[in-house]
């Protein structure tokens, strides 16, 4: 036997209403040996036949070891006994020492009941070859003995199931006088026992489709049908002939075991499906929330998937925004729940534990609440109404169990993603802001001072007479050049600020392409002053669909660019024409080139290529809000290098149109 893990003291479960009697003296010896308790229900194929208030019985004896800090098993088996010695074996296995069984014994009544050994006497001597101690607690009184209204099920009974066992009888009447005739007109006998097989077929799809009642409808409308149209004396139900009466006997017992096997075969089909359709509410939690942006989208494709999987109504509750102490309905937001309801809510998030229907705490709510908690802390509340026609089992309390905990994983990722977006927002706020700080004690400054500077030597030679014409030229262009950047690197942070933002507007209209262009080249002739610009104009006449002062900004930032960054007396050359991918406007230097690596980099706010640009003013922004502009628009502006050498920055407009020759 391998290292004994732990030591577990099991308590079996039943629907017996004293149980609670075997699970205070499990959770004692629990506590007495230092062992886990642990509350085991053997579900076998009997469960499915239990009445609604033994199924909830069973439900509030799991929560009631849950509440003690134990654990639950449902174990699904053919037999109680072989399930029990199964579960056991398992423990060893696993290497848990079981340090004790707490079974009940409930009264026997009967004669076949007291000759046979009762369970707990079978369990005794099977546990004493696994020297394995027994205790067994005698329980007084009964189990809930249903009713033939319950054993029925009359209670789940629709009319339409009614009515269609009806219509199959009818059916199989009028199949019997189709063949009756077809036989008589060719003279073959027809024997009238022969009529059984239709009916009992009618029997049988009946039962074995809509349940065990329709199926009791279909065979006692068989006999009386059989007995009324086909048994002499005709239009009579006396019964004159002894055989006649041993098979019409024979017929109703065949229908009604038929109906019996029939309702008990739909019941077990209706349960497969049931928990299959549960089941699959386990794999479909995480894929049906993979479209989902944030936490309310992720709980409104929750509660629409899950609503739709359980058939039930489903809610979501989360903490209060201004008492976290309570939980407020996040969705659907507008539901209202009873006084009661909103007790056994409130009562789940406070003691973290199931509260409602099949539980011990309002048990006789519609609503059932479950705690949805990860490794961390509590996330939200899980609420499920479940309709009274629903009948409750175990492995629908693991189902929520196991839901709430998946969903709950689910809502803590999405919180998680939005701090660690917020936490990333606000490093990049500090960044942008440490970064422009810096270019404006440093980038903008050097204008400023040169401003300053060529000022003040103006008014020094000025005020002593010795400043000449020439000197004051060159101090007042100085000044002038210098005044013209800084306003240009405000104008960026100005700009690249309301784009951001969203507050900038664009008055797109049809425009030659030529005009911006032109327009830019002569604002930027003083700082051009030192490079030789050449100018291709379109060959044909064509109108691009832009924003014209805005696109200028754009054409002034990339020339300004070209003219910083390139040796003086270099060629600077911008063309423009119509291409595969729409009309474009192209910019060419003649300098070094930029980079393989930076040509996508060079796009971001604050990006400088070389540490000796921090010889060369500028922010850092100009490339970018040439990007956020062009795409603004429709547009996109890329660089590459020319392969004689230099860069080339080419803007794109997808929207354009040409212009016939005026004659």
């Amino acid at each position: 036997m391998p290292d004994v893990a732990k030591k577990v003291v099991i308590a079996c479960i039943s629907a017996h209403p004293k149980t609670p009697i075997l699970l205070r003296a499990a959770a004692s010896k629990a506590r007495d040996t230092g062992a886990d308790l642990v509350g085991l229900y053997v579900e076998t194929d009997h469960h499915q036949s239990l009445h609604q208030e033994s199924s909830d019985r069973v439900l509030q004896f799991l929560s009631m070891v849950e509440d003690w800090n134990g654990t639950t098993h449902t174990f699904q088996h053919t037999n109680v006994l072989g399930g029990i010695l199964e579960y056991i074996e398992n423990q060893f296995e696993a290497g848990n020492a079981v340090a004790h069984v707490v079974l009940g014994k409930p009264n026997r009544e009967g004669l076949i009941e007291e000759l046979r050994p009762s369970l707990s006497e079978r369990v005794v001597k099977a546990l004493l070859k696994l020297d394995t101690p027994v205790q067994v607690i005698p329980l007084s009184g009964q189990e809930y003995a249903p009713s033939w209204f319950d054993r029925l099920q009359l209670g789940e009974v629709k009319l339409k199931a009614i009515g269609l066992a009806v219509l199959a009888v009818l059916c199989a009447l009028a199949s019997v006088e189709i063949v009756y005739t077809g036989l008589t007109e060719f003279a073959i006998p027809f024997q009238f026992y022969h009529v059984d097989a239709f009916f009992l077929l009618a029997t049988v799809i009946v039962a074995f489709r809509l349940g065990l009642m329709p199926g009791l409808v279909s065979s006692i409308l068989s006999f009386l049908a059989i007995n009324y149209f086909y048994v002499v004396p005709i239009h009579s139900l006396i019964v004159e002939q002894p055989a006649d009466g041993v098979g019409l006997s024979v017929l109703l017992a065949s229908a009604v075991i038929i109906s019996l096997l029939g309702g008990y075969n739909n019941a077990s089909r209706a349960a497969l499906i049931r928990k299959e359709k549960r089941s699959q509410a386990l794999y479909a939690v995480h894929s049906v929330v993979s479209d989902a942006k944030d936490r309310s989208s992720a709980m409104r494709i929750l509660h629409q998937e899950l609503s739709n999987l359980l058939d039930m109504d489903v809610a979501f509750f989360l903490p209060g925004t201004m008492n976290a102490k309570t939980v407020e309905a996040a969705f659907p937001a507008d539901l209202e729940l009873a006084l009661a309801d909103q007790e056994s809510l409130q009562l789940c998030w406070q003691q973290v534990r199931s509260t409602g229907r099949g539980t011990n705490l309002f048990s006789d709510s519609e609503w059932r609440f479950v705690p949805m908690t990860t490794m961390n802390d509590e996330v939200a509340v899980l609420g499920v109404q479940i309709p009274e026609i629903v009948k409750l089992d175990p492995s629908f309390g693991r189902l929520l169990a196991a839901l709430a905990d998946q969903l709950a994983n689910i809502l803590e990722r999405f919180e998680l993603n939005r701090q660690m977006s917020e936490s990333k927002m606000r490093e990049e706020r500090e960044k942008l802001r440490a970064m422009l700080l810096s270019s404006v004690s440093h980038d903008l400054k050097t204008p400023l001072a040169s401003i300053i500077g060529s000022l003040s030597v103006y008014k020094r030679m000025l005020k002593s007479g010795r400043l000449k014409e020439d000197t004051s030229a060159e101090l007042t262009d100085t000044a002038l050049d210098e005044a013209q950047r800084l306003d240009s690197f405000i104008s960026n942070i100005l700009d690249m600020t309301r784009i951001e933002s969203g507050d900038i507007e664009f008055s797109l209209d049809w425009v030659d392409p030529s005009d911006p262009v032109r327009s830019v080249l002569k604002r930027l002739r003083q700082r051009l002053k030192d490079h030789e610009i050449h100018f291709t104009e379109p060959r044909e006449p064509v109108e691009v669909h832009m924003d014209e002062m805005i696109t200028e900004q754009v054409l002034q930032n990339v020339i300004d660019n070209a003219a910083k960054y390139t040796p003086k007396g270099t060629q600077i050359d911008v063309s423009c024409g119509i291409t595969k991918d729409g009309f474009a406007l192209s910019i060419r230097d003649h300098g070094e080139g930029i980079p393989e690596e930076n040509h996508k980099s060079i796009f971001d706010k604050y990006e400088r290529l070389r540490k000796t640009d921090s010889q060369v003013a500028g922010t850092g922004l100009g490339l970018a809000i040439s990007k956020a502009v062009m795409e603004k628009q429709g547009g996109s502006i890329t660089v590459q290098n020319h392969p004689e050498g230099g860069a080339v920055f080419t803007l794109t407009f997808e929207d354009y149109r040409e212009l016939e020759y005026a004659d």
